[in-house]
């Protein structure tokens, strides 16, 4: 018999429900379903604390403007492995992923086709997106890096990143499990270039004024350039490219040019000088080439890249400062596949963005 609610006391009744069958059944189902709203609003607020909206990508972005015809088309913007198409489970949307999986200050950047990989100075580590299977793999996750400017990765999936205040290239297999280093003391490692055919990576020494050729095996064979202002000189060199048949591109920052050598480092040429005037430059910072040649140079000052012919003569140039996509806040290094994408690493953005030579056009 059920007792009178008039002549109990609250605990009474809570005593009742409590040892009641179906008072214990209901009161399970009531707190499943509790559980239920709170996994849910978990949820909704994991996915409301993600990261700030971001601006939205214009489906068609050229440079030059009309009516000359279009040689760059804006892509899209990567901040994460969201933007590469990731689809996360419940169970991950509802503990939520690492955040630091984002990047925050990209700086280095090397892509190929179906992949890119990014030195992130503020995380200390490499982020590695698979564009194919869409996957974000971490790298110096172990704390094997201390600032990360730049990284390579050979045709076996190796991955080599330039480690300068460890004084080191650590060198990681195709899954981000850390291999060994290529130590160099009293260096400061800042930009790589990877020529795998003759069995060649350099490596520019910031402090140092040259340029350290390593064999594949970790032994050093050769030293390019000293200090200086005369050619085959470098006052802070800070990245380097390599042509298909092996010539060399320095881009040494503080004598406002880049230089081209011949593969043993012997001087050929070079172009450009401080200024302020498209073709010019102020605080360039990465250097690429596409598969037609053309030479392309980001700079932090102007918050572009410029893209010159083979012979130093510019071209067009694309960015301004801001976060829009097409624009840029210190842009660092840059990188193009093999189908001329042309990625750029938006340091202040966060991001990277990605466009497309237009060689038909």
């Amino acid at each position: 018999m059920i007792p009178s609610m008039l002549s109990t006391s609250p605990m009474d009744v809570f005593r009742y429900s409590v040892r009641s069958p179906d008072a214990r059944s209901g009161l399970h189902s009531v707190m499943r379903l509790a559980s239920y709203a709170l996994m849910l609003l978990a949820a909704c607020l994991l996915s409301a604390c993600g990261p700030a909206k971001r601006p939205a990508e214009p489906d068609n972005l050229f440079w030059p403007l009309p009516p000359d015809p279009p040689k760059i088309k804006y892509i899209q913007s990567i901040y994460s492995e969201d933007d590469i198409g990731r689809v996360y489970s419940f169970m991950e949307k509802l503990f939520g992923k690492d955040y630091h999986d984002s990047l925050v200050r990209p700086y280095g950047v090397f892509a190929r086709t179906g992949a890119m990989a990014v030195a992130d100075v503020t995380l200390r580590r490499v982020l590695l997106f698979d564009l194919t299977s869409k996957r974000l793999t971490i790298v110096g996750d172990d704390g094997t890096l201390r600032i990360p400017s730049a990284v390579v990765i050979d045709s076996s999936g190796r991955i080599y990143v330039a480690d300068g205040p460890g004084g080191k290239v650590a060198l990681y297999d195709a899954s981000g499990r850390y291999l060994t280093a290529f130590l160099m003391k009293d260096s400061r490692p800042i930009a790589l270039a990877l020529n795998e055919q003759a069995g060649k990576l350099y490596v520019i020494d910031g402090d140092g004024h040259r340029i350290l050729v390593f064999g594949l095996d970790g032994r050093r064979i050769a030293v390019i350039g000293k200090a200086g202002r005369g050619a085959g000189e470098f006052n802070f060199p800070i990245d380097i490219a390599i042509d298909r048949s092996g010539l060399l591109y320095v881009l040494d920052a503080r004598n406002f040019r880049v230089q081209i050598l011949e593969e043993d480092g012997s001087y050929l040429r070079s172009f450009g000088s401080a200024g302020d005037v498209p073709g010019s430059f102020a605080n360039p910072k990465g250097i690429a080439l596409d598969s037609k040649g053309h030479i392309y140079v980001t700079d932090a000052a102007y918050s572009n890249f410029q893209i010159f012919d083979s012979t130093g003569n510019i071209l067009l140039f694309v960015g301004s400062l801001g976060p829009r996509p097409g624009e840029l806040h210190l842009p660092a290094g840059i990188s193009i596949d093999e189908q001329d994408r042309i990625y750029v690493a938006d340091q202040l953005n966060g991001r990277v963005q990605i466009f497309q030579y237009l060689d038909s056009q």
